[in-house]
Formats: structure tokens, C-alpha cells, sequence
């Protein structure tokens, strides 16, 4: 019988998977900031958000890195990225809605009152857990998946 290398599954690909994990992350953020932004925030939510995110940064990077072997802790800060985006982004979405402007233009035009209002408002100990469970969620999805 002939031994046959890695299946294409199992080969890595870092540069596939990191490209994967920045999109799923940027997307995630994308959608669940603009909900979170329609709705509006209650204290609650990021933990729902972080899940998600985590999970598809995760998936993501499992998926389609193959067994790179440090791909997975390129999950973590990818997460943590992706929940503070989508915080970032709803604050801007229901800043733009309660005055006016566009949410673009609350984004970039307005981004200090919007990292102010993010700061002083919304930030606070129960997010920065979650930041946390996103992170080690995103980490533990690729490692699973890569197995």
C-alpha cells in the first residue's frame, strides 16, 4: 500500500486560513453592529455578539487553515477585534439615527464622540469578559476543527 501525504484537509494554509478569519470577523462585526445599532443597547448583548463572532472567526480560521499550528491563537485577538468593532459600529448606527447623520459620517467624521460615548456608556466589566470568552471561543472552534 502507498502512503499518501496530507489530505487537503489537513494541509495548512495560513494565508487562506488568516484571510478567512479577518473576513469572518470584519462580517460578524459588520452585521451584529448594525443590529445591535437598530436595536439599540440594553447591557446585555455583547455576550451574544462575542459568541458569535468568536465562533465564526473560529470556524473560519479551522476550516480553511488546515493544521497551521499558530493559526488558531491569530482567533483570539481576531475576535477581540471583531465584538469591539460591532460595539463600535452600533454606537455609530444609533448615533447616526438619534442625529441625523449618516452612519458613515458618525463613524469617521464623528469618531472621537463615538469612542467617548462607546468609553463612558457601553464599556464596562461584563464586556470585557466577553471580549475574553470571543477570544478563547475563537481559539478553541479552530483547534477543535482542525483535529
Amino acid at each position: 500500500m502507498i502512503a499518501s501525504g496530507p489530505s487537503a484537509a489537513q494541509a495548512p494554509r495560513p494565508a487562506r486560513g488568516l484571510a478567512a478569519g479577518i473576513a469572518a470577523a470584519l462580517l460578524g462585526a459588520l452585521v451584529f453592529g448594525f443590529i445591535q445599532g437598530k436595536i439599540g443597547h440594553c447591557g446585555q448583548e455583547v455576550g451574544y455578539w462575542a459568541l458569535g463572532i468568536g465562533l465564526l472567526t473560529g470556524a473560519a480560521l479551522g476550516k480553511l487553515g488546515g493544521r497551521a499550528p499558530l493559526l488558531a491563537l491569530t482567533g483570539i485577538p481576531l475576535a477581540v477585534v471583531g465584538v469591539s468593532l460591532a460595539q463600535l459600529l452600533g454606537v455609530a448606527v444609533l448615533m447616526g439615527d438619534e442625529s441625523s447623520w449618516p452612519t458613515a459620517d458618525a463613524l469617521i467624521g464623528h469618531f472621537g464622540l463615538v469612542m467617548d460615548h462607546w468609553r463612558d456608556d457601553i464599556l464596562g466589566r461584563n464586556d470585557i469578559t466577553f471580549y475574553a470568552v470571543a477570544g478563547a471561543e475563537s481559539y478553541l472552534v479552530a483547534k477543535r476543527i482542525t483535529e
